[in-house]
Parts: C-alpha cells; sequence; structure tokens
C-alpha cells in the first residue's frame, strides 16, 4: 500500500481557464510546479497511491485576504477549504481521507469544527501556525488540540523553513517547539510534515522522543544532499520506520519521490501503469556518485510503502 499523507486541494473543480494559471518558482530550489489544478489533475497525479491525505490552509481570520490559502477560485464560492476538502473525498471512490484545517484564533472555530468532523466528515486537521500566525503552545491552541485528542482525530503541522516570500514567524514552525505539544498530549498522533528540515536533527530528537509523533517526507528529493542527510539521520537514530511518505503535492508528485528514493524504469505490461523499481537510480545513485554512506533500501521502500493510515488510527 502506498499512501500521500501531504497533500493540499486542487484550485479547480473542473479544467483550469488559461486565465487562471499560476506557476510558482518558490517552493522547489531550481524549479517550478504548477499552483492552479483541477479535481482531475489530482486524481491523475495521485495513481501511484492507494490513498491520500487531502488539506486546505485555514485563513488568519483579521486579514480580509490571506496570502497563504490557496486559491479555490475554481469552485463556488460559498465553499471553503473544508467543503473543497469534503467533496474531493465524495468523488474519490473511497480513495481520498480529508483533513480540516482551521484557526484557534478564529471567533467560531468549536463551530467549524463541529460541521468539519459531524457534518462533512472530515478526519483530520492541518495547522501551518507559522504562515497562520499564531503560538501552537498558546492556551487557544492547546484548547483545540485537546478537543483533536478527545475525537482522535491526528494532527499535521508544517514544521521547518518556510517560502522567501511567506511572512511567517520561524519560532512557530521550528521541530523543537512540538516537543510541548507532544508532552501534553501524549494521544494526539502528530506528523511533522516536510522532517522539519533544514532542522533534521531537531526534528529527529522530537519523533524519538514520542510514540506519538511521527515525520513526513515531502519537500525533500529536490534538495538532494538535504535529503540524504536527513535520512541518513534518521537511519542513524533508528527513527526511519517513523518517516511517513507525503508528495506536498501539487509543489510535487508522488511519483517524483518515489523514483527519488529507489529510481524507476517503465513498468511491465499490466502493471496498472505503476513503475517498478530498480538501483539504477534514486537515491544509491547520488550516494553511489558522491561516494557517500548509503541508506538501506529496504528502509527506503519501507517509506514509500508504510501502512500510515493504521499508524495515524485511520483505519
Amino acid at each position: 500500500m502506498i499512501v500521500d499523507v501531504h497533500t493540499h486541494l486542487p484550485t479547480h473543480r473542473k479544467a483550469v481557464p488559461e486565465g487562471d494559471a499560476v506557476v510558482n518558482t518558490t517552493m522547489r530550489t531550481g524549479g517550478s510546479n504548477k499552483n492552479t489544478n483541477s479535481i482531475a489533475d489530482y486524481f491523475e497525479a495521485m495513481q501511484p497511491c492507494d490513498r491520500t491525505i487531502a488539506f486546505g490552509v485555514a485563513p488568519v481570520p483579521w486579514k480580509p485576504f490571506d496570502p497563504i490559502v490557496q486559491s479555490s477560485k475554481g469552485f463556488p464560492a460559498g465553499m471553503n477549504h473544508n467543503d473543497i476538502a469534503a467533496e474531493l473525498v465524495r468523488v474519490s471512490k473511497g480513495k481520498v481521507i480529508g483533513f480540516m484545517s482551521l484557526h484557534p484564533l478564529d471567533p467560531k472555530v468549536d463551530e467549524e469544527y463541529d460541521r468539519a468532523k459531524d457534518g462533512l466528515g472530515l478526519r483530520g486537521i492541518k495547522f501551518v501556525p507559522g504562515a497562520q500566525d499564531f503560538d501552537p503552545v498558546s492556551d487557544a491552541a492547546f484548547r483545540l488540540y485537546a478537543r483533536l485528542e478527545h475525537d482522535g482525530l491526528p494532527a499535521v503541522f508544517h514544521s521547518g523553513t518556510m517560502p522567501s516570500h511567506v511572512p511567517a514567524n520561524l519560532s512557530y514552525t521550528h521541530p523543537l517547539v512540538y516537543d510541548r505539544v507532544a508532552a501534553a498530549f501524549p494521544k494526539l498522533k502528530i506528523v511533522l510534515a516536510h522532517m522539519g528540515h533544514p532542522w533534521h536533527v531537531d526534528a529527529i530528537a522530537v519523533v524519538r522522543k514520542h510514540p506519538n509523533v511521527f515525520a513526513d517526507f515531502s519537500a525533500q528529493f529536490y534538495r538532494p544532499y538535504s535529503m540524504w542527510q536527513g535520512l541518513r539521520l534518521f537511519h542513524e537514530w533508528g527513527v526511519i520506520s517513523k518517516i511517513l511518505f507525503a508528495s506536498d503535492w501539487p509543489v510535487t508528485t508522488p511519483q517524483e519521490n518515489i523514483d527519488a528514493l529507489l529510481g524507476t524504469r517503465p513498468a511491465k505490461p499490466g502493471a496498472a501503469g505503476r513503475r517498478r523499481t530498480t538501483r539504477a537510480g534514486g537515491l544509491a545513485r547520488w550516494t553511489d556518485e558522491f561516494q557517500m554512506p548509503s541508506v538501506p533500501e529496504k528502509e527506503l521502500e519501507g517509506i514509500i510503502h508504510r501502512d500510515s493510515l493504521d499508524l495515524l488510527g485511520l483505519d
């Protein structure tokens, strides 16, 4: 089974009009990605996956237009990010698990929580405290975590650096801040997105300490030295088994991440469009070329095929 635990919502229900197309050049070092995509684009990219987790990002309540909120102009005006997540779940035929996103300082946070969980059937939450401009160890945040823990809903936190154009507070995104969250809520399943890059060592300290904390692999492969360093450190500290597969779509695709870990060759007939892995590429080729200590291929395969749904209580 391949589960992508970190995908963002498409911006359009149908094909993106030419005038709406936006290309992002700040996320991927040395590359770009389409920021505007349709529901069909989403499912095309997710073909290698058996299941996915999808979410939006709740706006900052006191900002009339918040640049961190992904455009949803291709959906009806009355739909917010949680509504769009629920629609993606409905049309996915069981493939997508929808997560809500909330802002702890929203005056209607409890009302939207109830609507997202009970009305829309969303089964977890995504936070970006740095860009959402809230302290992840504040009283308001802790009240929300208490509800999540009580209801058994896992939380994905953006951890690590932010793109250069985002006016974010990095003290809210550093992996070590979640040591306090995990200690206060030991039954809350927490995913530190992006392996806490570039603070891999600090993310390891939190993941290793707390049974309820995991990391996800997204936003790694287009910085190959940093990816190798992070994976090698997680391996040496014995916690690579707590890295969950993730793409951060639309920034990258699941297949790009599989290729970066293991390399690929074309699929044989009857393989339903999936590629077979080979040591001819991926991280092994990079470590061989530069004579760097390797990461066992079995552990890299484990990242791709990990049953993240079971670990997060979503089975």
